[in-house]
């Protein structure tokens, strides 16, 4: 079961990784293509390192079937978020309904909800964490796209798994299932050549991997410094969208989880796992579409900043459903 205490220690620590961000760009020692570059390093550099890095472990059969419910309830929460979504902010203007139905059903899953993972539960767990986001690249790079563009042309299998994060996914799928994770561990241990050879490839990129975090929250930081926030409080959708994303569907998820659990069908780990990753807020890449698309980024800024700083308290206090 999770520790809340400890849940709310990791998000806190990430909370912090804001500060330099916000720091920098309203001091204005970083300028507007600062949170891009950053962007750019996060997510072809240092998530791929991650994503790699999560099926370097020993293969086992538990493991397997962990991931295996990981990737089930992982495609069961983007589904019922997408057909939930997709028909809310009927009122709001295009430019903002576009951000909000995005926003409200992609977390964030990766850059914040892995290294939470790691710290709850342990590095072992992280392979479960990098196989629900195998669903949230194949909506968010499909169904997502068609939210922002309303192209169709996005609905395909090319668009779907040819991206920054499924492609990784995929090679590390290959690593685990052929024991390629078993054999680094072990290579790890020796002090010949080879040993040595794959200790330095593995730790470049744990050092990479353990760079999401930081980089990905200097990113938020930096968009939050930007916000006015004199009339923030006036925005309307403000209020459904933070309840939505935060609260409404992460116990949406838990409710279904909890029969499941009824019937056998879910263990208490992997519920506790998907819960933790559907209850981060608003996805970072929420503002990344909405720039490539045209769509209003500072909006997508705002709604990514104001769910990420209040995770702090909604994601320990989502996490107490699991005591129920």
């Amino acid at each position: 079961m999770v520790k809340v205490s400890l849940l709310f220690i990791s998000v806190l620590t990430l909370f912090c990784f804001l500060i330099p961000g916000f720091i920098l760009r309203k001091t204005k020692l970083a300028d507007n293509g600062f949170a891009k570059a950053l962007s750019v390093f996060t997510l072809y550099v240092a998530q791929v390192s991650m994503i790699l890095h999560g099926f370097m472990v020993n293969f086992n059969l538990k493991v397997l079937k962990g991931i295996g419910l990981v990737f089930v309830y992982g495609l069961v929460a983007h589904t019922v978020f997408y057909i939930i979504g997709k028909s809310l902010f009927k009122k709001a203007p295009e430019r903002l309904r576009k951000v909000l139905r995005f926003g409200v059903m992609f977390s964030n899953a990766g850059y914040m909800g892995i290294p939470i993972i790691s710290d709850v539960f342990g590095s072992e767990y992280v392979i479960y964490a990098t196989v629900y986001i195998v669903w949230f690249n194949v909506f968010a790079y499909s169904l997502g796209r068609l939210i922002y563009t309303g192209d169709k042309k996005y609905i395909s299998v090319k668009k779907i798994f040819i991206n920054p994060a499924v492609i990784p996914i995929a090679i590390g799928l290959v690593i685990f299932l052929t024991g390629g994770g078993s054999w680094i561990q072990n290579a790890l241990t020796q002090t010949d050549f080879r040993g040595q050879a794959v200790s330095l490839v593995y730790n470049i990129i744990t050092v990479f991997k353990n760079m999401v975090a930081p980089a990905s929250m200097m990113v938020i930081g930096a968009k939050l410094a930007d916000i006015d926030f004199k009339g923030i409080f006036k925005d309307k959708y403000l209020y459904p969208f933070i309840a939505l994303r935060l609260f409404v569907f992460p116990a949406i998820m838990w409710a279904i989880m909890r029969i499941c659990l009824i019937f056998g069908l879910i263990d208490t780990t992997t519920m506790s796992i998907v819960l933790i990753l559907s209850s981060a807020p608003a996805a970072a890449i929420t503002t990344m579409f909405a720039e490539l698309y045209d769509c209003d980024a500072v909006y997508a800024g705002k709604l990514v900043s104001i769910t990420t700083l209040l995770s702090v308290a909604s994601m320990p206090i989502t996490a107490l459903l699991l005591q129920i």
